[in-house]
């Protein structure tokens, strides 16, 4: 296949791609990941303890409000941030924005008003939201052959193994931490991950010409695209960003891309947001309802690599959309309730279901666009696509204040789960 690129799009040289360095940086990306994990998934788990902090005077649909405004501020961070890490590195947006969510983490340990821990989660979300696109992409450019869905599984796997980290922090020290500690741990765990990513991480900039690079040199730019290498003559054409993501060859599966992320985003955050609290709700004991959140976790990581490995025989097409019908299904069975063990391992696979259609997405998506324009396709479609984590929290809040239940509040994130099932099916089998 043959990418094309503006006459000046030309990598600096990379490092070679040493089976150590490959993996090196997918441990690394996975490792920032995993503490944007924990700062996003601590709300969550840190959320029945806030509303019991009279205090702060939180009622559920004002908690569902401060809950979204992190998703928010993903949205505008993917969104922003995508394009600059195509144009100005990878790493540098990395440790950017990883600086900007550690910052603001630490702030919402420190707040006294509501109001100050919204405006705390919104700006340390534009910092979450532009490590994920950036750590993506790049990881993915580091990939070994025929491990594209591995890798991206790998990376994106650490979001549940930060929810999993939040949760046993929550349950073995959540009493003597409180709410503002859970907060405090997640920020001393991101300034690490971030300082051994500065002295550790490389970079890639595939949009900027290497200095000293005449027009010839740049005439022919050999880059790994989806596990292939591939060549780009700038000669060609090509448009790269946000041209090429929404012209005719490729604006159909953007919004249908949009589309679903909203739909498994909405399902996946919903849960992550509410499902300690919703098993309050349902009488389990605060002990129990901890260990549905850390189970709905374990079963994201653990699943989401089986299923990795058979995305990467058949392709992400069929995976992705057989795990979002899963995850449907299985949170519909939640809302039945049940004997712990039961409902236990129904949690299981709806974190199965809901965090791999949720990483397949991804890899689908950053197989289906041009390198040049990889970074910006998963800002765009992971960024748009966190309207339906910001929807999330809001419909949780919305529908337990109006006393409507958590049977309603499972069948919405249910619903949703289905519907990108059902918007990817029509996403086309092969590149436009």
């Amino acid at each position: 296949m043959t990418v094309e690129a503006q006459p000046s799009a030309l990598t600096h040289p990379a490092p070679p791609r040493t089976p150590a360095l490959m993996w090196a940086v997918v441990a690394l990306c996975t490792a920032a990941i995993t503490v944007e994990g924990f700062d996003l998934i601590v709300y969550g788990v840190a959320l029945p303890a806030m509303l019991a902090d009279g205090s702060l005077g939180l009622d559920k649909s004002l908690a569902g409000t401060l809950g979204s405004l992190a998703y928010a501020g993903m949205l505008v961070g993917a969104v922003v941030c995508g394009p600059l890490a195509d144009r100005l590195g990878r790493r540098r947006l990395v440790l950017a924005s990883g600086a900007v969510f550690t910052v603001f983490t630490v702030a919402c340990a420190l707040v006294t008003e509501p109001w100050q821990f919204g405006a705390a989660r919104l700006l340390a979300g534009i910092g979450m939201g532009g490590v994920m696109p950036s750590c993506v992409a790049l990881s993915k450019e580091y990939a070994p052959r025929g491990r594209s869905a591995l890798v991206a599984t790998v990376v994106l796997a650490g979001i549940p193994v930060g929810g999993v980290l939040a949760a046993l922090t929550a349950a073995a020290w959540g009493g003597p931490l409180g709410w503002r500690g859970l907060f405090a741990v997640g920020a001393a765990l991101s300034a690490i991950m971030m300082t051994a990513a500065y002295f550790l991480l490389p970079d890639s900039v595939p949009s900027r010409p290497a200095t000293g690079t005449t027009v010839q040199d740049a005439g022919r730019d050999t880059v790994r695209d989806a596990g292939r290498d591939t060549v780009r003559n700038p000669q060609d054409g090509g448009e790269t960003g946000v041209r090429t993501i929404l012209s005719g060859p490729y604006a159909r599966r953007t919004v249908l891309f949009i589309i679903a992320n909203f739909a498994v985003l909405l399902s996946w955050y919903g849960l992550n947001t509410w499902l300690t609290q919703l098993m309050r709700e349902m009488d389990y004991p605060l002990g129990s309802a901890l260990r549905f959140t850390l189970v709905l976790n374990l079963g994201a990581v653990v699943g989401s690599f089986a299923l990795a490995a058979l995305a990467d025989r058949i392709g992400p097409r069929p995976v992705t959309i057989g795990s979002a019908a899963l995850a449907g299904l299985a949170v519909l069975g939640l809302s039945q309730g049940g004997s712990t063990v039961v409902v236990l391992g129904i949690t299981a696979l709806a974190g199965v279901g809901a965090h791999s259609s949720l990483t397949m997405l991804n890899d689908w998506v950053a197989s289906s666009y041009p390198a040049t324009a990889r970074a910006t396709a998963l800002g765009w479609a992971s960024g748009f696509g966190r309207g339906g984590a910001i929807v999330a929290p809001l419909v949780g809040g919305w529908i337990l204040q109006a006393a409507l239940g958590p049977t309603v509040v499972f069948h919405v994130f249910a619903a949703a789960a289905l519907l990108c099932a059902v918007t990817l099916l029509a996403v086309p089998a092969h590149r436009d």
